[in-house]
Parts: C-alpha cells; sequence; structure tokens
C-alpha cells in the first residue's frame, strides 16, 4: 500500500457501510499472519453479494504528513490512557511519524489521532533522509519509516524501524533505529529505541569484516516478529553501490541484537526487496524470506537471480530455492 500525498497524505478506511466494526480481525503483522498468504480464515461477511457499491466503501478519512509505504495495523480494544477504549488503526509515514487512530469513526473527539508520535527534531539536525542524498528515486521525497511494523498483542508493544539523517555542523549520519511503542500511549517501551548497527565475518567489504553502512540500506520489508525475536530485513537504494543482503535479529523484550544473517558475506550486491512484505515463517520457527542478487558468474551481466532462502531457527540457510531461468527485463 502507498498513500500518497496531496498536500498531506489522506488515510481512507473501508468497511462493510451498514456493519459494525467490532467483529473485525486483529491485523498485527503484514498481510496477517506469518504465513503472509494474505488469508484471513475468520471473514464470514465479506462476500461477492456485500461486497457492492451500496454497502462497502469509504467511511471516512484522517490526514497524516507524509506517505505511507508501510500497511496499516489494526488492533480492538485498546485503552487509551483519558480516552476510553478504541479500536485502533496505526499509520507509519515516511515523515517518521506513527499515528493511532480510531478505527470505527472520526467524529467529535476521535477526528485527531489517538495519539502520534515522531522521531525528528529539528533544532538538533535531525530529519528524514532527503531522496536526494541517496541518488534514488524509488522512494521520494523523503525516507524515514517505509517497512510494515508488527504488533505483540500480549505485551501491547509495536515495533517497527524508522531512518534518520542526523547533523551536528559539517558532520552528517544515517542512522536506522528499531523502536518499540507502547500501543496505549505511542511511548517508548524501556531500552527503546536501539541502533541497528550489524556486522559479520566476511571479504566482501575488502577487509575480513562486512559491515552495514546505514546510509545504503533502505528497511523495506515488513518486521517479523518471532519467537521472541524482532527480524528485519534490509533492502539497497537503487542496487547502488556495494551492498548486501542483511537479515537481522533483536530481543523483543531487551532490544539486544541477537542474530544476524549476511547473504553475501564474501561478495556484494545481495538484497532483500521483496516489494514491502515481512519475512515469512512456518510453525516450525524457520524463517523464508526472498533475496535478489545482481549475478556475476554462469548468468549474462545485469541479470538477476531471484531465491528464496530458509533459515532455521538456528539462522542457518537450511534450503535454497533458484528460478532456472529468469528473463531480465
Amino acid at each position: 500500500m502507498i498513500l500518497a500525498p496531496s498536500g498531506v497524505a489522506s488515510l481512507a478506511l473501508a468497511f462493510l457501510c451498514t456493519l459494525p466494526l467490532s467483529a473485525q480481525v486483529n491485523v498485527l503483522t503484514y498481510q496477517y499472519d506469518n504465513t503472509r498468504a494474505g488469508l484471513n480464515s475468520n471473514e464470514t461477511v465479506l462476500t461477492p453479494a456485500s461486497v457492492n457499491q451500496n454497502q462497502f466503501g469509504k467511511l471516512f478519512s484522517y490526514p497524516v504528513d507524509g506517505y505511507v509505504y508501510a500497511q496499516p495495523l489494526y488492533l480492538s480494544n485498546v485503552a487509551i490512557p483519558g480516552k476510553a477504549t478504541h479500536n485502533v488503526v496505526f499509520v507509519a509515514t515516511e515523515h517518521d511519524s506513527v499515528y493511532a487512530f480510531d478505527a470505527d469513526s472520526n467524529a467529535g473527539p476521535n477526528a485527531a489521532p489517538l495519539w502520534q508520535v515522531n522521531f525528528l527534531d529539528s533544532s538538533r539536525g535531525v530529519t528524514t533522509v532527503p531522496a536526494s542524498d541517496l541518488g534514488c528515486g524509488q522512494i521520494v521525497p523523503e525516507i524515514g519509516i517505509t517497512g510494515t511494523p508488527v504488533i505483540d498483542p500480549a505485551s501491547g508493544t509495536l515495533y517497527l524501524v524508522a531512518m534518520t539523517k542526523e547533523s551536528t555542523g559539517s558532520t552528517v549520519s544515517y542512522v536506522h533505529r528499531l523502536h518499540a511503542l507502547d500501543v496505549t500511549s505511542g511511548a517508548e517501551r524501556p531500552g527503546s529505541p536501539v541502533v541497528i548497527q550489524p556486522s559479520s565475518a566476511g571479504t566482501g567489504d575488502g577487509g575480513s569484516t562486512a559491515v552495514f553502512i546505514p546510509k545504503k540500506y533502505k528497511q523495506r520489508p515488513g518486521l517479523l516478529l518471532l519467537n521472541g525475536i524482532v527480524y528485519t530485513a534490509w533492502s539497497s537504494h537503487c542496487d547502488i553501490g556495494r551492498y548486501h543482503g542483511w537479515l537481522v535479529g533483536h530481543d523483543a523484550q531487551t532490544l539486544e541484537q541477537r542474530t544476524v544473517y549476511n547473504s553475501t558475506p564474501n561478495g556484494g550486491q545481495g538484497s532483500f526487496w521483496a516489494s514491502g512484505p515481512a519475512p515469512a515463517a512456518d510453525a516450525a520457527g524457520n524463517v523464508r524470506q526472498w533475496h535478489i542478487r545482481f549475478c556475476t558468474r554462469r548468468s549474462r551481466p545485469g541479470r538477476q537471480l531471484h531465491q528464496a532462502l530458509e533459515r532455521q531457527p538456528s539462522c542457518g540457510v537450511g534450503l535454497f530455492y533458484a528460478v532456472q531461468r529468469y528473463r531480465s527485463e
């Protein structure tokens, strides 16, 4: 989902107009669950007969401050301090904002967000990342929060990654942080946020260690929460320069880094992209994610090899699937 702003973006909510929203199923992660199949197996209301121009359509909209690339999430029965209990839609923007909106109505006090947080501070030189800094026009005009967050309903925590540009005098740095927010207020959980800065053994960067250089990466795929670990996967900006395919796991409670996988430790031009879908996982705890790598051997220059990697709970690659023949465009 990409909601484009006209001045500001408008988040439109569409449901069956004549039915209450209290029966909506929680949407806590990209495409309902960790299979990423997009199946809501509890759906009993939406049918070809009921989804039509008379019963289904836009109910209302909310303004937000930037483009929305992340899928909005939904959690029912959230007790908002001082504002009673609400069914809530959570929206993250490329302007590094997170909003909590009432999902049932924008009338009266619900016309304003239930809460909003923003991770920028212009007085301290903290801004979003201009697309012009990266030489890439895939996401414009700024990069902030791109990947779909994930919610842990047991702890009431929403996890997301925000990218910022931070300037102090003539020194400029680019930073990715993993945030853990209280769904009731948007407040940071203890120990949040943490800077994401993995590394791995490998010769791909010319030495003995491959290092994550924040400016080279966008956190495009959604987040995965599995067995107490929050996984983030990383893609490049327009396949510029040397980059790797990073899959990084942080402890959901402490946010300490627990696991790092680099798909190209002794090479480069590896990337986890998948057009936004989060890594998938099965009941055994195996993680699956599409991997894109530019081939330099056994294929013509410029040809891409699309690979599906299955990562076992021990963080090794268990299975590998590859397209035998891929026609480059």
